[in-house]
This record gives C-alpha cells, sequence and structure tokens, in this order.
C-alpha cells in the first residue's frame, strides 16, 4: 500500500543573504532533528537518518513558496537548491530567481513577516510512542520531495495527517454514513463517536480568538448533529 504524502511544519529562522558579485541573493533555513513538528494534534519528529537515502540518490527536490508547486524557486537537479545533512537538521539553502513570487517571499522573510518553513514528503519508516497522552511519530527514513519557505499557516495538509489529528475516527466510515438519504439509529453512535473526538481537540485555550474558533466549531459540530437526527428513520 503507498503512503500518502504528507507536509510537515517547523517554526524555523529562515536567514537571507543578500547578492554579492559573484552570487545570487539566497534563503537559507533548517529542518531541525529531534524537535518537534508543529503541533497539529499530534507531533512528528524527525530523525538523524531520515533524509540519508533521498541526499545520497540526488534525488530532484524543489524549493517552493508555501508547498505551491506553480512557485519553484529552486531545484537540486538546477544546482539551484542544495541540501546538506549536518549535526542539527537539513540545512536547505536556495538561490532566488528573479520573479515576481520570489521578489515577494525575499520581502517578506527580510521583513520578518514569516519564519516557518515545510516540507513534503513520503514516509518510508517511522515509530510511533506514546508520551504524555499524544502521539509522537519518529520520521527514520522519508523520501522528500520538496522543501517550503515562508508557510504563513503552518498545518498538515494531507488526509493521514488530518486523521491523525482526529485520533481514533473513522473519517471514511463517517463519510459513507453522511452520504446516506436516511440515517438508521445505528449509525449516530458513529456520528456521535465523532463529534466527541472532534470536540475534544477543539478545547478553548485561554487567546480569546481561539475561544471564539472553538466555539465556531462546536456550533458546526452540534449543526452536524443536528442534520444526522434529522435523517435519522
Amino acid at each position: 500500500m503507498r503512503k500518502q504524502l504528507r507536509k510537515l511544519a517547523y517554526q524555523a529562522e529562515i536567514t537571507i543573504r543578500e547578492a554579492t558579485e559573484s552570487e545570487p541573493r539566497k534563503l537559507v533555513g533548517l529542518i531541525p532533528y529531534n524537535k518537534p513538528s508543529v503541533d497539529m494534534g499530534s507531533v512528528e519528529i524527525i530523525t538523524p537518518t531520515a533524509f540519508d537515502k533521498t541526499l545520497s540518490d540526488r534525488a530532484d527536490v524543489k524549493a517552493l513558496v508555501s508547498h505551491d508547486a506553480s512557485k519553484v524557486l529552486g531545484s537540486v537537479k538546477a544546482g539551484t537548491l542544495r541540501l546538506t545533512s549536518t549535526d542539527n537538521g537539513l540545512l536547505a539553502e536556495v538561490d532566488l530567481p528573479n520573479t515576481t513570487f520570489a521578489n515577494d517571499v525575499w520581502e517578506t522573510v527580510r521583513r520578518g513577516d514569516v519564519t516557518t518553513m515545510s516540507f513534503g514528503f513520503y514516509p518510508i519508516n517511522e515509530r510511533t510512542e506514546i508520551q504524555n497522552g499524544k502521539e509522537v511519530h519518529y520520521l527514520t527514513e522519508v523520501r522528500l520531495l520538496e522543501v517550503s519557505f515562508a508557510v504563513a499557516w503552518p498545518a498538515y495538509e494531507d488526509t493521514t495527517s488530518m486523521a491523525r489529528a482526529v485520533r481514533g475516527v473513522n473519517l471514511d466510515k463517517l463519510e459513507a454514513v453522511l452520504a446516506k438519504e436516511t440515517i438508521e439509529s445505528n449509525d449516530l453512535a458513529v456520528v456521535k463517536d465523532t463529534i466527541e473526538k472532534l470536540r475534544a481537540l477543539l478545547e478553548p485555550s485561554p487567546s480569546t480568538t481561539e475561544a471564539a474558533q472553538s466555539t465556531s466549531a462546536g456550533d458546526f459540530l452540534a449543526s452536524l448533529y443536528a442534520a444526522a437526527m434529522h435523517k435519522e428513520k
């Protein structure tokens, strides 16, 4: 079974290097080893061996703007993206092209508006541990596809990672239930279970903004349950 593409974000320092007479301007960022990713319900940790095969195979990894494949900043094949495994993490250095979107990225990084790096990959080998009631996934080997600079809203963006974020929820089963014209009484257990697990992830935080978002999400879950009840025979 083919493992699905995952995208993982880190709060990382992205630095700029001004152009010189012999070198183009560059962005440099580090994907750290042995440090937790942005927490979106579960945490992933990159081990120092994770990128070894990608680097030894000289895979044509791309540098993108926020995972947008139409905005390529550089590539390993062209020599405009260089990836180096260091003691601290995977160092990514990209020569910026003279394009509008590259100029925009340069300016937003220079101003400090965005500080997050992310990368897209296929997991090859990993192990999972439960720490303090939370899933922690140690990635020991991945197939790296792209590194992204200037990620404004770090998040897991694929169904596999989203399923992890709602631990234990069978989203396929829920989708099948909601697709029915009428819902049987025993189907309501699936809806109730999903709502409870989603609600647990949406508990209000001390932040007023986040609390407001949680309330809105709670209203949505209530509406979901009401819709299911309306369909019930």
